[in-house]
Formats: structure tokens, C-alpha cells, sequence
């Protein structure tokens, strides 16, 4: 099913929690072919791990001149600081031909 694009955006940032504690919580992130992960937002630092790369587009719903294609590669790491507003409001698509799978970890205590 894809995210209806002019959602709300949530606080889901993976497609399934794996794990929740009073510092961290740990989302897994799977992506087939043309699967996408509806709008959301980043409210705490967080770094994420790429278990299997690919290729996504990141859209962003408040500035689309922003959206942009990356390529992820195995094993790549990257940790992003969420700010006081929030880092992104964004959706993520996998526009390439494979799975796309990372772990992200967000700081709860930042």
C-alpha cells in the first residue's frame, strides 16, 4: 500500500519498531522496489545503519526543490542531528531494483 502523500506527517520513521527503551529507540527500515515510507518527522538525533543499500528519493512535502535521489551503500552509516524543530518532514521512496534495508537509532536523551 502506498502513504497517502498529503498526510499528516508522523512520528514512525521505520517500518517496524525493533526495539524501545528510556534512551533509545531502534526502527528497521525496509523498502521494496517502488515501496515508500509515508511523511514523517525527525524529532531526535538519530544515526542510521544500512543493512542493504539502494537507491531512494527523499521528498520533501514544505520544499520540493529540496527532494533528492541518493544512493546508500551496505554497511554505510550516518548520523543526523535533529535540531530544535525537528530535522525533516520527508517521505522516502525506493526508486531503485532491489530491497533497500537500514536500522535507524534515535537519542532519546540528546
Amino acid at each position: 500500500m502506498t502513504p497517502d502523500p498529503s498526510a499528516e506527517p508522523g512520528e514512525q520513521v521505520g517500518t517496524r519498531l525493533l526495539f524501545e527503551n528510556g534512551r533509545v529507540r531502534v526502527w528497521d527500515l525496509a523498502l521494496a522496489p517502488g515501496e515508500a515510507l509515508g511523511a514523517h518527522l525527525h524529532r531526535l538525533d538519530f544515526c542510521f545503519v544500512v543493512v542493504r543499500g539502494g537507491h531512494l528519493r527523499h521528498i520533501h512535502p514544505d520544499d520540493p526543490a529540496q527532494s533528492q535521489d541518493v544512493r546508500y551503500e551496505d554497511d554505510q552509516v550516518v548520523f543526523l542531528e535533529a535540531g530544535e524543530e525537528g530535522l525533516l518532514h520527508h517521505r522516502l521512496v525506493n526508486v531503485g531494483d532491489t530491497p533497500y534495508r537500514n536500522l535507524v537509532i534515535e537519542f532519546k536523551d540528546g
